[in-house]
Order: C-alpha cells, then structure tokens, then sequence
C-alpha cells in the first residue's frame, strides 16, 4: 500500500480534487456548544467570541493553572472577562497542571491536603466570578495514577456539587484497553472513563491529536472507533464530543509532522502559494499541498465541511454536545451551521 502522502503530491501534479458534502442537521436538536479560548491565541478568540457569542452556550477559556508549588494561579484576560460580562456568557474555565508537567499532577495526586486546599479555591474563584463551574484538562500523567486521579475526581465531584457547581473533566480519547505505547502511558491510559462519567457532570472526550495518524489532527475513523469504545463507558448525555479545528502541517518528502496551526494561516498559503486544495471523503477532513524551495508540503485542516460531519456525528449519537479548540482558529464558515 502506497503511503497517504503519495495520493496527495499526485492530485498536485493531475489536479485539483474537491468533494462536496450535503448533511441536514435538525434545527431542534439542542446540542451544548462549547468553544475553548486560549491565551496563546486570546486576541482573535475574543473577536470571534464578540461576533458569534449568540452561538455560544459555554465559553472555557484555559486561563488558570497549577504550579509546582501547587498553587493556583491564572486569570481571565482583561478584554475576555469584559466580553463575557457585557454579555452575561457562561463560563466555565480550564485548569490545568502547568505546561501539562507531569511531576506537578503526580504530586498533587500524592498528597490529600493539597487536593483540599485546590478544590477550595476552584469554589472560592468560582463563586468570586460567577464561573458556572471548571473543567479539569489534567494531562500528561502516568497510566499507572489511574485510581488516584479517580479517586480525585470524586472528591471534587463531591465537594462541587455541595456548591453547586458545574463539574466536568477533559480526557484524551483512546479505542484500546490497554497498548504499550507512550502515547497509551503517558496520555490517555490514566482515564477511567465510566468512574469520571460517574463522578462529573460531563466529559469533553478529546477525540483529536490520533497519535497514529499520518495526515489529519481526527479523521472520521479515529472519531469513530474512540466513540465506539466508550459507548458503555460515558452515558451519551453526559458526552461532550472535542472537535480540533486546528490543522497539521507535513513534510511529504520526509514524511514528518512539522508543525500545526490555525484556519488563517491556511489562507495564507492559499493566497501565497501555488496549491492544490482537496477534501478526503473518507478521511473527513480537508487537505491542501504545496512545493515551496523545491520541499513538498501537505496540510490537513478543518473547515466547515469536516466541522458539519462531527456535528452529525454528534446528532447521530444522541451527545451532549461538542466542545471545540480553538475558538478565533476556526474555519467562519462553521457559524452558520450553528442556527440564529
């Protein structure tokens, strides 16, 4: 079998291939939408989040984090809380273990008191603010912690719902029990998806980033087989389908993953270079490749198209809804599949 990038420097030299998808998605079918918002990037997610917020259900902006003291720290950018207040938006914010360091969340794990002192102040901030809630975007943390991230969740779950907070937990998607591959023990072997169904009010199951792929950030294969495998797993009201609309860059000749990126800059290249622009039916996801300084280059990235068929999946499974990374890195097109 000839590799993937083969099909793609061929359609370059022959001709330009382009695949039209005509999906319905019912105007009545109340799907959570939840749209993430990054520092890194705040600048066009607030203008995004000014222009589409009537779209929004749910903005979670990845604002604070743990350090290695095991304190909290972080805040909401300036303009971000603005936006949010004059609006009157619901938030629910990120926390995560710094720079997704593993030595932070192994000790946080460690030591109950600490565990203690974070929930208390995710529920002082949260009421501080008027945050409906958290989400916990615990990453990078050895399978082996299983029981004890579980037995965290728990009691945070517990401790939330004494106040009244919205409780969920991000978690990298996987399709295997077990695999002895790094990204199975470092990323997502540690979730338990049925006990964090239990103990949360919903997951945001991060089906993007498939660590085999040798093109797309999530084709339509890894969505669905990561689906399949937590069907008995996550109750489909409590599942919050994570939908990429960022893309990964490669270089065909060496066939390496050189990079990612948002919508914008695929533009760019389509206005600057000579490309050729494609959309993989069975991939689910669409493609543009092009030569610059005699090196092949080939990106694959989300658009409306591949946006509308996770909305259908997402529909099809009876979800909760989505929640989506980047916001301000996202195809336009996308908002008008999301109704008035």
């Amino acid at each position: 079998m000839r590799p993937l990038f083969f099909y793609i420097f061929f359609a370059c030299c022959f001709g330009s291939l382009f695949v039209t998808f005509n999906f319905s998605f019912a105007a009545d079918y109340n799907l959570e939408r939840i749209f993430y918002i990054s520092q890194k990037n705040i600048i066009d997610g607030v203008k995004s989040l000014e222009k589409n917020w009537k779209k929004i259900d749910i903005v979670a902006p990845q604002s604070y984090a743990i350090n290695s003291d095991l304190i909290l720290t972080g805040k909401l950018d300036a303009q971000l809380k603005k936006t949010i207040a004059e609006r009157k938006l619901k938030t629910m914010p990120l926390v995560v273990n710094e720079a997704f360091n593993r030595q932070i969340i192994s000790k946080l794990l460690s030591s109950s008191e600490d565990q203690d002192n974070i929930i208390n102040g995710l529920i002082y901030l949260a009421k501080k603010n008027s945050y409906i809630g958290w989400q916990y975007d615990f990453e990078n943390i050895d399978y082996q912690d299983k029981d004890l991230f579980s037995a965290f969740v728990k009691k945070t779950y517990t401790e939330f719902q004494k106040n009244k907070l919205i409780f969920s937990v991000a978690v990298v998607a996987r399709h295997v029990d077990y695999e002895d591959t790094k990204s199975f023990k470092d990323w997502s072997g540690v979730y338990d998806y049925k006990v964090i169904a239990d103990n949360s009010d919903f997951i945001s199951l991060m089906v993007y980033d498939d660590p085999n792929s040798k093109g797309p950030v999530a084709s339509l294969d890894f969505v669905n087989k990561s689906l399949a495998y937590v069907k008995d797993k996550i109750p489909a009201e409590k599942l919050s389908l994570g939908v990429p609309l960022y893309y990964w860059k490669w270089n065909l000749d060496s066939s390496k993953r050189i990079g990612s990126g948002m919508y914008k800059s695929v533009l760019a290249i389509m206005q600057n270079v000579r490309h050729v622009l494609g959309f993989d039916k069975d991939l689910g996801v669409a493609w543009i490749s092009y030569v610059y300084n005699n090196q092949k280059y080939a990106v694959w990235f989300e658009n409306k198209q591949s946006f509308e068929q996770k909305l259908n999946i997402t529909k099809d499974n009876n979800l909760r809804g989505f929640s989506a990374w980047l916001l301000g890195g996202e195809d336009p097109g996308i908002w008008s599949l999301l109704g008035k």
